[in-house]
């Protein structure tokens, strides 16, 4: 391979495309932040971790401006996967340090700030360590000729500083000018700066005096507990006392409360690093402080008759039980058959673009799968796909298994297909569901396949109407006759979403081109093109105007005086439930529970709303 500065930046990031795996290489670095997470939550520490893998544009440029694996800078670049693991307490800094010391192979030593006594910088700790070669081998791909090292680095940091380091990041490390440029002409703002570390520091430091103090303060008071809880600051479960017959030894004789009070922090934590996932709680303290430390013979007669909870992870026989089955999407309709189509025109774009969608989403698994659509069956541990392709009589079916890999005990099924029915249709039909454990954290209840946008664009699909993902305009009785027509069809399939304008905008008169062109979304309380790109796949959108306003209320039963902009949710006969109406009021007054986007847009109440029929509409389809 040539020098990197023979490459253009375009260049360099096509080749790092090509000679790293990034998603093996996003898998392994799931591995090793959950080994530390493990680890960590062992011990009972107070923390938070990040982790990422580095972008082709940001490997790219760090190599160009390092010059890495050159004559003038032979090393290689270390941080291709990053971890930031945030401390609550400014002590864990080197109890966290031996510990990674001790699990990982270590590259060089650890890098810290260094800086005079009257100089102040953010606090922090770096090390640079080797993948783990149990991990490493899930990196199926040739290792790379690139100058870059296999390892990855852990930063540590406390929760004070953690805001200040990505100021700091950004505005001076990513900063072109040197420090004293950065600051020049405005010294005094770089002695305020180094006031507001001090601060920072002095809280670090401050916080553990404070819980030192306490412990102390419950000590004198006996309150054994809480000075455990104080004292030695890892997460306890407080749901379970200390055991009657230890308080009243530490009751009767507070010189032996005093030993355990005395007791080193770190000590204990290196006591719990050697238990397997244990349950903590005060008991466990003191049994692993006397058995290492105190070695108190009448705590210790005690402690042998206490049943200490065992780790469940390890201990508890697992109990088997069937899986519960939900449906996260489904839909079963009729290919839109135009006159000058043939119906295996329309067959074998249907199928192609199937195909190709599960092709692309399961390469990685089943890397012999044919580029062009044909019969195929593969089955590996955890992924099943059987693929019937039978062109002379119109028929393509599609059945996948895999497990999830990141909700234990998962199971997803995907069955697609397109086939000729007696009426002399092309029919299409898909359904997405998922097997989990009972009792198992529920993720989104919805999962459309992506090729969906295509079928609907390409091909077409037919729900009485023809499915768009635009919306459709009333501009007149006429048409607002055959949208009730759609509506009060019993063989419709799907929900029809009727959006009015608003009554109260000025009486500018909208020809039929003019609404569907030109018309301006603000005289709606809801965008209906916008939800039709999201919705309009598995349901109908329109968008009436307003001289329609009043017989849709009257139809609908809405009150005179209420029907300005109202919106109604019309669902099949089939399910027996009564349309959704919802009147100007109730739009206003919906809102988001999480509300990420007040601060880059007044409309709120328009974006909370539309969410809020997306997700209706989602709801009643996983429920069928």
């Amino acid at each position: 391979m040539g020098g990197l500065n023979d490459f253009t930046k375009e260049g360099l990031e096509a080749l790092v495309g090509r000679e790293i795996d990034f998603e093996k290489l996003t898998e392994l670095c799931g591995h090793i932040t959950d080994a530390i997470q493990e680890i960590l939550d062992s011990c009972g520490l107070y923390f938070r971790i990040f982790s990422r893998v580095k972008s082709v544009e940001s490997i790219a440029s760090k190599l160009q401006r390092g010059n890495y694996g050159s004559p003038d800078n032979p090393k290689k670049m270390q941080d291709l996967i990053g971890l930031r693991v945030v401390l609550y307490y400014y002590d864990d800094l080197s109890i966290c340090r031996d510990i990674m010391e001790s699990t990982f192979q270590m590259v060089d030593t650890w890098s810290r700030n260094t800086f005079n006594a009257d100089e102040f910088r953010a606090t922090k700790i770096n090390g640079v360590f080797r993948y783990p070669a149990e991990y490493f081998k899930l990196y199926k791909k040739e290792l790379w000729e690139l100058p870059i090292d296999t390892t990855f680095e852990i930063q540590f940091r406390t929760v004070f500083f953690e805001g200040w380091h990505e100021i700091e990041h950004d505005m001076r490390y990513k900063s072109l000018l040197s420090d004293d440029q950065f600051w020049k002409g405005s010294e005094e703002l770089s002695r305020i700066l180094n006031c507001i570390l001090a601060n920072l520091e002095l809280s670090d430091w401050s916080l553990v005096q404070l819980f030192e103090q306490l412990s102390y303060n419950h000590y004198k008071t006996g309150n054994w507990e809480l000075m455990l809880k104080s004292k030695f600051r890892i997460k306890i479960d407080d749901t379970e006392s200390l055991h009657p017959a230890i308080v009243e030894i530490f009751d009767k004789n507070k010189k032996t409360a005093k030993h355990f009070f005395k007791c080193s922090r770190r000590k204990l934590i290196r006591g719990l690093l050697r238990l397997d996932h244990p349950h903590l709680n005060y008991n466990l303290i003191i049994k692993l402080l006397n058995d290492n430390i105190v070695q108190n013979q009448e705590i210790a007669e005690v402690c042998r008759h206490i049943e200490m909870p065992l780790d469940e992870h390890i201990y508890h026989k697992t109990a088997f039980a069937r899986l519960e089955s939900n449906i996260l999407f489904h839909i079963e309709l009729p290919l839109l058959h135009k006159e000058t189509r043939l119906l295996k025109s329309e067959f074998n774009n249907a199928a192609s673009i199937i195909y190709k969608w599960a092709r692309f989403k399961f390469n990685p698994v089943f890397e012999d799968i044919p580029d062009e659509v044909t019969e195929y069956h593969n089955c590996l541990p955890g992924y099943n796909i059987t693929i019937s392709y039978l062109p002379e009589k119109l028929s393509y079916s599609m059945k996948i298994q895999y497990i999830d890999s990141k909700s234990a005990g998962t199971l997803w099924h995907i069955h697609s297909s397109v086939a000729l029915l007696d009426d002399g249709r092309l029919y299409f039909y898909h359904m997405t569901s998922r097997d989990m454990p009972r009792g198992a954290a529920q993720r989104p209840t919805f999962s459309k396949p992506s090729f969906m946008h295509d079928l609907v664009k390409k091909v077409g699909l037919v729900d009485i109407e023809r499915l768009s993902c635009m919306a459709h305009f009333i501009t007149n009785n006429e048409e607002y006759a055959n949208t009730c027509e759609l509506v009060n069809n019993p063989a419709r399939m799907l929900p029809v979403i009727i959006i009015t304008q608003r009554t109260n905008i000025d009486n500018k008169k909208y020809s039929e081109n003019n609404f569907k062109d030109g018309y301006d979304m603000n005289s709606f309380y809801v965008n209906g093109t916008r939800l039709a790109k999201v919705v309009g796949n598995y349901s109908h959108v329109y968008m009436a105007d307003r001289c329609i306003s009043e017989n849709f209320a009257r139809d609908n039963g809405i009150e005179p005086g209420s029907q300005d902009g109202c919106i109604g949710i019309f669902w099949p006969s089939s399910s027996g439930k009564e349309p959704d109406i919802f009147t100007k009021d109730m739009i206003s007054d919906t809102h988001f529970d999480f509300n990420r986007l007040i601060f880059h847009d007044e409309n709120i109440t328009e974006k909370a709303f539309r969410h809020k029929l997306v997700q209706m509409i989602k709801d009643d389809n996983a429920s069928h």
